[in-house]
């Protein structure tokens, strides 16, 4: 291929995995605007009050503000959080940093450990609201 360019090989190369990664995050960015244009759509931008005020009958208000900066982070300025929204599909939002990241940045700001969060339930769909029920579950562990 670097022969037909006239650049080494080597070069070529680089160049094509280079453009092919621009290419798959161009179209990341653009499916993730077009969901979140879709979201917004169907429902309501709550503000930060309004938001606290819909969670405050599922969790506390610790739990509920935690899932306002945590959620805000990924989707302002187009969206702001719903507590019916699903994290995966309806925000876009990495299955690793809401399974793995938030649950340390929780525990580590309640002096918790991990060990201390339960296992998530079974029947619970993976919404905002969900999970800062489940948040709220988190107990010391027995060693602290």
């Amino acid at each position: 291929m670097g022969e037909l360019l006239g650049i080494p090989e080597w070069l070529a190369v680089t160049g094509f995995v280079v453009a092919a990664l621009v290419v798959w995050l161009a179209l990341g960015f653009v499916m993730v605007r077009y969901a979140h244009r879709r979201v917004a759509a169907r429902r309501p931008n709550p503000t930060e009050a309004e938001f606290l005020a819909m969670m405050a009958q599922d969790c506390s208000p610790e739990a509920a503000r935690f899932m306002w900066e945590q959620a805000l982070f990924y989707v302002e300025p187009r969206l702001t959080p719903h507590p019916d929204d699903l994290l995966l599909n309806d925000l876009c939002i990495d299955d690793g940093d809401v399974t793995m990241e938030w649950p340390q940045v929780w525990a580590d700001q309640r002096g918790l450990s991990e060990s201390g969060l339960p296992d998530w339930p079974k029947d619970w769909p993976l919404t905002v609201r969900n999970f800062a029920r489940w948040l709220d579950l988190a107990r010391p562990s027995a060693a602290e």
